[in-house]
């Protein structure tokens, strides 16, 4: 595959200096086992009239059995600074959370539970083989949020997805 093209969907690379953040964290999943077809870039889903039609957008959506299981956040800079993001973003992207969520710049991450917001453990090695990810899943049940949970997670969400670090915050 061509540098110029993603390594998931092989269409043309956005021109965004986050993009080999996810390009590598593409790599690596790869690397880890996951099939192309579990992992959707971009994923988005507009959640409607009932909250002003947010659309959220995941930089990576890794899916299990056809069910959300993993949101990931690739941004260059501070991992910290994308954690509530990324949790809003796992909250909502799907009508069951994705119970897990990461932050990531590339050379660092962190393995969130969506559900508590805690990370559980740090470094690239934290993100999860398909395997590891599913003896994750298996101990969290799909949650369907309630509608007061879905308007806490799309206010979050609209406020963190609105940063955008300039290329001198490097």
């Amino acid at each position: 595959m061509s540098a110029s093209r993603d390594l998931i969907t092989g269409l043309p690379l956005t021109n965004s200096e986050d993009e080999p953040v996810r390009q590598d964290i593409e790599a690596l999943l790869l690397k880890l086992g996951h099939p192309r077809g579990e992992i959707a870039v971009d994923a988005s889903r507009n959640l409607g009239a009932d909250l002003d039609h947010l659309l959220v957008v995941a930089d990576l959506l890794v899916s299990r059995a056809r069910r959300a299981a993993m949101v990931l956040r690739c941004a260059r800079g501070s991992i910290v600074t994308r954690e509530k993001e990324a949790v809003a973003c796992a909250r909502l992207i799907a009508p069951q959370w994705a119970p897990l969520a990461v932050a990531t710049n590339g050379k660092d991450a962190e393995l969130i539970e969506t559900a508590s917001g805690e990370v559980m453990a740090t470094g690239l090695a934290a993100i999860p083989s398909p395997e590891s990810l599913d003896r994750l899943l298996a101990g969290r049940p799909p949650t369907e949020p309630t509608p007061k949970q879905m308007a806490q997670a799309a206010r979050v969400y609209s406020a963190y997805s609105q940063f955008h670090c300039e290329a001198y915050c490097r």
